[in-house]
Parts: C-alpha cells; sequence; structure tokens
C-alpha cells in the first residue's frame, strides 16, 4: 500500500512536471510567434514609412550648375557645390511628346505622371479620368503629400503634380484642382488665384497663411506649428521677387513644410521648386541666375543634414526639367569664375540638352546613366511605393 501510494505520487509528479514543461513550451512558443509577428509588422511599417524629396531647380542645365560650382569656389567659400556630395548621378532626356525642346508644363507632367503629354499642357486625361500622379499614390499610401514654390502654386510645375489643364495659363482653373488634391502643405505665392477658395480650405480644416509674415511666426512658434495638420501659405500675391530682393529663404520654407509632412509615420512625399533659375536664364541675367542657384544650394544643405538622422528612409532627388538660356562658359584667359567672368547666352528659351539629376539614399535597383524625362516617375514610384 505504502509502495503504491510512493508510486501514484511520483505518477502525480511526473504528470505535473510534463504539463509544466508543456505550458512552459507554450508560453515561449507563442512569445516567439508574437514576436516574429510584430517583427514582421516593423519590417513591414519601414517599408511603408518611405519618404521622398524631389527638388527640381526650374531651368537649371548643366551650364548654371558649372557656372555655380566654380563661382562658389572661387568667389565665396573656396568649396565646390553641395552636389558633389550627392550618391550618383545620371542624364535625363528632356524631349516632350510634340517637340525636341520641352517646356515646364510638359516636363513637369512627365516626372509627375510617367507620361509624355505636348507643350504647354499640365497633367493628363485618360478615359475623361486624371491620369494618377505621384502625389495621388504616395495618398493611397497613406503618406503625406507636400508643394514649396517660389512661383504661384498654380505655375506649370507645381500644376502638374496635383492638376489638368490643356492649357498651363489657365490658372484660376489649375486652383480649383490643389482642392481635391488632399494635399498636406503647399507653400508658394498665387494668393491671387485661390481668393475664392480659401473658405473651402479652412471648412476642410487647412490653416491659411496669408503671407510670409505669417509664415514666419508659425516657424517660430513651435506649439502652432506641432498642432498643424493641414497648410495652405501664400507668399505672394503672384510670383514672389528674386533672391536678392527676398526675406527669406527657400530653405525656410522647405524646413515648415517638413515639420509637418514628417508627423506621418507612413512617409511623405514633398515637391520643392527653385522656381526662379529659369526666369533669368530666359533674360540671360547671369548674376540673377547665380544668386537662385545660391537659394538653391542652401536648400540641398538644409536636407542633407536632415537626411543625416532618416537616411534609412528617405530618397531625395535633385534635377531640372529643362535647361534655359543657353549658357556658355568662354573666358579662356580667365584664372577664377568671378563677376568678370565672360559668358554667353545663345538663347531667350529653352534648349534641348539633357540636363544632369542627382540624388541620395539607399536605393536597391538600378538607374541606367541615361534615361527619359518618363522614367524620373518610375524611379521616385519604386523607391516610394513599391518597395
Amino acid at each position: 500500500m505504502i509502495i503504491m501510494n510512493k508510486f501514484s505520487k511520483n505518477r502525480l509528479v511526473a504528470i505535473l512536471f510534463l504539463l509544466a514543461f508543456s505550458l512552459i513550451s507554450l508560453i515561449l512558443f507563442l512569445i516567439l510567434l508574437i514576436s516574429k509577428i510584430k517583427s514582421q509588422e516593423i519590417t513591414k511599417d519601414n517599408k511603408n514609412s518611405k519618404s521622398l524629396i524631389l527638388v527640381i531647380g526650374d531651368g537649371m542645365g548643366l551650364p548654371i550648375i558649372s557656372a555655380w560650382d566654380y563661382y562658389k569656389k572661387d568667389s565665396m567659400d573656396n568649396n565646390y557645390s553641395v552636389l558633389e556630395n550627392f550618391d550618383g548621378s545620371f542624364l535625363v532626356r528632356t524631349r516632350s511628346k510634340d517637340k525636341v525642346i520641352t517646356d515646364s508644363a510638359a516636363a513637369a507632367t512627365a516626372y509627375a505622371t510617367g507620361y509624355n503629354v505636348d507643350n504647354y499642357q499640365v497633367g493628363l486625361l485618360k478615359d475623361n479620368k486624371r491620369v494618377k500622379t505621384i502625389m495621388d499614390l504616395a495618398k493611397e499610401k497613406n503618406k503625406s503629400t507636400g508643394i514649396v514654390v517660389l512661383c504661384t502654386l498654380t505655375h506649370a510645375t507645381p500644376a502638374a503634380f496635383y492638376a489638368y489643364s490643356e492649357k498651363r495659363s489657365n490658372e484660376e482653373q489649375i486652383a480649383k484642382y490643389l482642392i481635391y488634391s488632399n494635399i498636406d502643405v503647399a507653400i508658394g505665392g498665387g494668393k491671387k488665384y485661390f481668393k475664392n477658395l480659401i473658405p473651402t480650405f479652412k471648412q476642410k480644416g487647412y490653416t491659411i497663411l496669408e503671407n510670409i509674415n505669417e509664415l514666419k511666426e508659425i516657424k517660430q512658434n513651435k506649439e502652432k506649428l506641432n498642432k498643424t495638420e493641414k497648410l495652405l501659405a501664400f507668399i505672394d500675391e503672384k510670383h514672389p521677387p528674386k533672391q536678392e530682393l527676398r526675406n527669406y529663404k527657400l530653405s525656410e520654407l522647405s524646413e515648415v513644410a517638413i515639420n509637418i509632412l514628417s508627423k506621418n509615420k507612413n512617409g511623405f512625399f514633398l515637391m520643392i521648386e527653385a522656381s526662379q533659375i529659369d526666369w533669368y536664364g530666359h533674360d540671360n541675367l547671369f548674376k540673377d541666375q547665380l544668386n537662385e542657384m545660391k537659394d538653391y544650394e542652401d536648400t540641398l544643405n538644409y536636407l542633407l543634414n536632415y537626411y543625416k538622422t532618416n537616411k534609412d528612409n528617405l530618397m531625395i532627388l535633385t534635377l531640372a526639367d529643362h535647361e534655359c538660356g543657353g549658357l556658355t562658359l568662354i573666358d579662356y584667359e580667365a584664372k577664377k569664375l568671378d563677376d568678370n567672368f565672360k559668358i554667353h547666352y545663345s538663347t531667350n528659351y529653352h534648349t534641348a540638352e539633357h540636363i544632369p539629376a542627382f540624388y541620395k539614399g539607399i536605393i536597391n535597383f538600378k538607374i541606367n546613366p541615361v534615361i527619359n524625362n518618363i522614367e524620373v516617375f518610375s524611379i521616385m514610384k519604386k523607391y516610394l511605393i513599391d518597395q
């Protein structure tokens, strides 16, 4: 009887041990399973949290890039352009659907949609529907979107990212498209085109800033900036003045936009345009072009500093839409490029030159040395949407 009781006790202990071991094993399995699921979710979140900043130097062909590079080194701070700090570069063919020499509307549409259109057309309709832009695709991935420009928000380049119009000159019509774009941040000129639309933007939850002083104020007020979810900010009634007359930098406008957009854990798309490099190419005003290049350079410096703490999920892509002015650097005897350096402009319009593009970021796909302008859309989509 004693032997049987002892045997029963031992058996009971063995059963309890097995049950305890099984329970511990189950708990460990569940912990590992949960950990794996969370790891997959984190990986998924990381894939969905990529951001892309596209910086367009309108009319910024290789000649003005070269001139700025030498001018900065020889006449400013003894350093070449910050472009040398990017990770890679390639050339872009700039032709539109109907012309070898593109205009800004067709060029921006190629970047924004991946389709070539005729000159002076903004966006594209297919089956009576506006073709989706890279901004639309970003929205479908729950990313934030923004535009920062030194022209009207309805000008050719920004308009191509959210609007459709057969003629780029229809700026009042183009302005209405911005309401339906669900854009998160829009900073630029052109308040005159939006005056009747501002109440609708307010109803949709936008903070409206009427001038550059209000924008500067919110930039300094961190609490107010942190509470701002959607922003429509005007820096001028129409186009802003040239660089030497502006009391703000493109980098400052970009910083406000990024402070708002970066709050979205899913990432963002931001298009920044140094708009006026082109204008002084048209006017053949070399010094004004260099001044606009300085503002562009300062913006790149700010963005590269931002990149340092966001490099795992950020790509910066900068390029022109076309060259403008046909600039040639011709001072064979000069020992440095300064204000007295001899230059020559061959035209007051755009040229057909390929333009250089520069990128910063970790990419896992190949970019060919020379591409068509519609392939810029494909590059952005691969990085921001497809991965």
